[in-house]
């Protein structure tokens, strides 16, 4: 498998050399200013002491404090990190967000361990990264493996340390602990805003149009409910035990209460199919929400979908991108697709730093004008300058950051 972070810097230079960005500039602002590793132990609820390494790459500080959530996954490494938190930077540019990028993590499998054992390893974890969180300088959220209750538990951790009240140092947190409404639904409802606003340049009626998901974690569970309101039809999802398609239709409803029951869709009312078999179903959206690098080289063949959209972070390689577009197919890339997360993470902490709380409704209404008014700008690019959306929202990401950093240090 290709490193992560090598096709982060194939796709960078791609629109270095198509948007015309300053080459000094350019060379800065894909390395990230720090790496950060941390080794710390923590006693487990057996009384075994086990020793933990954590990362937390913080890319850029241009626009704001850095921003990016924190991973627990058993195949966490240090250039994945880097190429996430590079991504996280272009997010939130193009979003016109007050943040930078960054992002962290944890090598381990925490299906392996009990919740009182999660909590002790998310407690260690803060407490070896606390000099370099804070509301003004790095500012974590949940990501793969994490979810509220470890922002909660990371929040508190850090609270106690620093003698503060200051929630808004982490994001993602439960609703009871500072949290944000709209969190939990934001990156998959993003990715559907930006379905719905292809569908409007394209002048396409989505109602009874089919869609197969890849990944039914959050963001996919999100996402295929929200398709599921507009009227669509699934036709298979997959997930980390497999990949499961109907003779008729999914009921996504049935499959994310079978999922929040068993913890994946092993054994759902379904027949199980292979990966080739699953990208090969003719539909009308394909929607990538797993990990990356799922669509590499001559497996972008098998796709056959009027669109394409990448709720997951790098999920398409660069050659997979060509057969696509050569193909005709849209894609509809990363850091546009599932920015809706970061951007309801700005809410949160907006609302931690004025010490308000925003309904549900005000909410959707903000993240629809961000979604929309960002799918635009990037859908106009690209058509004018006849080039891919990623393209595009890349060129568009780093020109501002450009500016900002000419500006910020008389570049």
């Amino acid at each position: 498998m290709e490193n992560l972070n090598d096709l982060c810097k194939k796709q960078h230079d791609l629109a270095v050399k198509l948007g015309n960005i300053e080459s000094n500039f350019a060379n800065i602002i894909f390395y990230p200013k720090n790496e950060i590793i941390v080794n710390f132990p923590v006693k487990l609820e057996s009384g075994k002491i086990e020793m933990f390494k954590g990362y937390r790459i913080q890319h850029s500080n241009i626009l704001g404090p850095y921003k990016g959530g924190l991973r627990f996954h058993h195949d966490v490494y240090l250039d994945e990190c880097k190429a996430l938190a590079y991504w996280m930077t272009l997010k939130c540019s193009l979003q016109s967000l007050p943040l930078g990028g960054a992002k962290g993590g944890i090598k381990f499998d925490p299906r392996l361990y009990s919740d009182e054992d999660m909590k002790r390893i998310s407690i260690g974890f803060s407490g070896a990264l606390y000099k370099y969180i804070g509301t003004d300088c790095d500012i974590p959220a949940p990501d793969v493996g994490t979810n509220s209750k470890v922002m909660d538990w990371m929040t508190a951790s850090v609270q106690r340390i620093n003698r503060t009240h200051d929630n808004g140092m982490f994001t993602g947190k439960s609703l009871e602990y500072g949290g944000s409404k709209g969190r939990s639904e934001a990156t998959g409802r993003g990715v559907g805003l930006c379905l719905q606003s292809w569908a409007d340049a394209k002048n396409v009626n989505l109602v009874d149009n089919t869609y197969i998901i890849q990944g039914f974690g959050n963001v996919g569970s999100f996402t295929a409910e929200y398709l599921d309101g507009l009227g669509m039809h699934c036709k298979g999802i997959g997930d980390h035990t497999g990949y499961y398609v109907s003779d008729s239709f999914i009921n996504v409803k049935d499959a994310i209460k079978y999922c929040a029951k068993n913890k994946s869709l092993e054994g759902f009312d379904s027949v199980k199919v292979t990966k080739k078999e699953f990208f090969s179903i003719r539909c009308n959206v394909v929607i990538l929400a797993a990990l990356e690098l799922q669509l590499c080289g001559d497996e972008a063949l098998y796709i056959n979908c009027d669109v394409l959209i990448e709720g997951a972070n790098g999920p398409t390689d660069i050659d997979a991108d060509k057969i696509l577009e050569n193909k005709g197919i849209d894609v509809i890339p990363d850091i546009l697709a599932n920015s809706g997360g970061v951007v309801v993470s700005y809410f949160e902490w907006l609302q931690n730093l004025r010490k308000e709380y925003w309904e549900l409704d005000d909410i959707r209404r903000k993240l629809y004008d961000r979604m929309t008014a960002t799918f635009k700008k990037v859908w106009e690019h690209s058509r004018e300058n006849k080039m891919a959306m990623r393209t595009s929202a890349y060129i568009l990401s780093l020109t501002n950051l450009q500016k900002n950093y000419e500006i910020k240090y008389n570049f």
